[in-house]
């Protein structure tokens, strides 16, 4: 695989995307998928490259016992040997050792943990995984919501200690830290400038909208501010890549992507 030597532009995996990208549709530099969809990605696009997000869904690194679970480092393992991803990204972890998505997000299963445990938790198992993987591991931000499974991984100040307790770089999601911002009450420059931007490896877009009075991360077409703030973002940090969260309508896409490019290239 080639190395990343400029701002890469690449895209999820989804209903939309996926036909698109087979057919060579779209100018991107990477596809990222993620569990179940990963196996059908890779016998569907031979030779693309792609990129490993979440291996496995509804599972949390807050678990105490999180890697002992469903074979865990095994499957990891195998999809990342299956896609050959540069690195692999996964959720920085929730509230709870048990979650399920339910709706637009997860939520918990069982109790919920303690901050210090659950920073104590998240911290080893993400030491414990990174050492397992031949990748390097980054961790996402969450987007905070109601349901007991965003507690505590949503407040910058924790997030930055993770990543600096464990040596590990981010994936940073600007709607989810537009919607934590808000559910936290704070400018979302604010919450950014919280986090260790130093250690962003990749970022990815999407567009927020409000919901029942509240931002909330539907995977919307990006607007004017959601552009503004990526490109205040490439400013500050330097990414490898860039990824766009997106499966609503064709043309919208080829929209966003255009513009996107625009961004990344003079970054």
């Amino acid at each position: 695989m080639k190395p990343i030597t400029a701002i890469a532009l690449g895209i999820s995996d989804g209903q939309l995307t996926r036909p698109l990208v087979q057919a060579g549709g779209l100018a991107v530099d990477f596809f990222e998928t993620s569990g179940p969809l990963m196996e059908s990605a890779v016998r569907a696009l031979p030779g693309r490259r792609l990129f490993l997000h979440n291996a496995v869904w509804d599972w949390s690194l807050g678990g105490a016992g999180a890697l002992q679970e469903r074979n865990i480092i095994h499957q990891t393992l195998e999809a990342i040997a299956r896609t050959r991803t540069p690195w692999l990204s996964v959720h920085l972890g929730f509230s709870a050792a048990q979650v399920s998505h339910k709706g637009d997000h997860m939520h918990s299963l069982s109790a919920p943990i303690s901050e210090d445990a659950l920073f104590r938790t998240i911290c080893a198992n993400v030491r414990t995984l990174a050492a397992a993987i031949p990748v390097p591991l980054i961790l996402e931000n969450l987007n905070y919501c109601p349901g007991g499974a965003y507690e505590h991984v949503c407040v910058p100040e924790f997030i930055a200690s993770v990543l600096e307790d464990t040596g590990t770089n981010m994936l940073l999601d600007l709607a989810h830290a537009l919607v934590s911002a808000e559910w936290l009450g704070m400018r979302v420059g604010a919450y950014l400038a919280r986090l260790p931007l130093h250690r962003v490896v990749e970022v990815h877009v999407s567009g927020p909208r409000v919901h029942n009075g509240m931002l909330n991360d539907t995977h919307e077409s990006l607007l004017e501010e959601h552009y503004m703030l990526l490109d205040e973002v490439l400013r500050k940090a330097s990414p490898q890549a860039v990824a766009i969260e997106y499966q609503r309508d064709e043309g919208a896409l080829r929209e966003q992507l255009t513009r996107l490019r625009e961004i990344v290239h003079r970054r």
